[in-house]
């Protein structure tokens, strides 16, 4: 890591509309990924790399997620809450916490994403190259549903949402990852009042200006928790010990059960079950690769494959 620590914004305020009816009652920020709030497994990644002061803006809910974060564990990180009393977008949120973005290099990330990068590395990417902002990106999938880019054999991001420019070698196609690291001359592409888009304004007026834009290509597992599959998907590679974190071991055959809930001798539990505090399984349930949300209660003819479920919504993930 460099001398000098950057600061991070997470951008928590959205309303997760692709879960809901899940974050109708939950923010996505807070969904529970192997009984941990996603937030808290960001957190733990920003602190192993060095991060010691952090802004989080809110809306949706937001009265929900400091209180629950709090009580999660104590993390060498200066917390500041951004309250907005209407969404801001990405950038409208930089904008708004201008105070604390304008002093220096900082990471901006998206509140539901789940990955393996090495931030370390992508700083030291982002500042030996001398980019004004970097995305990180990796290879985008056939028939993907994300916003394709392109990338050049210098580690340039060079087709941008129809903004080309001159290339150095190779050009491969990528997607972005929901991780930036920002100058804080991002702040003269954005409007000074109102919502606006760090990709959409930023990105394309720094383009447009010719500053170069850096792409750190990560290959490492990586989840976008937007959708309910996506999500499932994440729990199930974490569950199973697909993916290695420190300081957590997958549990034996991939099924977690909360200390606060009760789950029957005689149900089918697994393989790659969450179980939350307060839930209730009986004696006769089945329950495999599915996420019980805290508080749920399963009756005994239930058969939960691939499900993510709440005290009142079922949502199945496979057909």
């Amino acid at each position: 890591m460099s001398e000098i620590t950057p600061r991070a914004f997470v951008l928590a305020a959205g309303f997760g509309t692709r879960l809901s009816p899940l974050t109708d009652k939950l923010p996505k920020p807070l969904m529970p990924l192997a009984n941990r709030p996603l937030l808290a497994w960001i957190l733990d990644k920003l602190e192993r790399a060095g991060i010691q002061d952090l802004a989080i803006n809110l809306h949706h809910l937001g009265e929900m997620i400091p209180p629950v974060l709090e009580g999660e564990k104590s993390w060498n990180i200066q917390i500041c809450w951004s309250r907005e009393d209407t969404i801001l977008g990405t950038g409208g949120a930089l904008v708004k916490m201008r105070s604390f973005v304008q002093d220096g290099t900082f990471f901006l990330v998206n509140g539901d994403i789940f990955s393996t990068v090495d931030l370390g590395s992508v700083l030291e990417f982002h500042r030996s190259h001398g980019f004004a902002a970097t995305m990180v990106v990796r290879p985008l999938p056939v028939n993907s549903d994300f916003t394709p880019l392109r990338r050049d054999s210098s580690g340039r991001l060079v087709e941008f949402k129809g903004i080309q420019v001159k290339t150095t070698g190779q050009v491969e196609p990528c997607m972005f990852c929901g991780i930036h690291v920002l100058e804080p001359r991002i702040l003269d592409y954005l409007p000074e009042h109102g919502f606006s888009c760090v990709n959409d304004q930023g990105y394309s007026g720094m383009m447009k200006d010719g500053l170069k834009i850096g792409a750190f290509m990560y290959h490492g597992p990586w989840f976008d928790m937007g959708t309910p599959s996506r999500y499932l998907d994440a729990s199930v590679a974490l569950l199973s010990g697909q993916i290695s974190l420190p300081g957590f071991d997958a549990p034996k055959n991939g099924v977690l059960v909360d200390p606060g809930a009760r789950v029957s001798a005689d149900a089918e539990i697994g393989p790659n079950v969450s179980i939350g505090s307060g839930c209730h399984v009986p004696a006769g349930a089945v329950v495999r690769s599915s996420i019980l949300l805290p508080d749920t209660h399963v009756a005994s003819d239930d058969i939960l494959d691939c499900c993510i479920v709440s005290p009142d919504t079922v949502i199945r993930t496979r057909p």
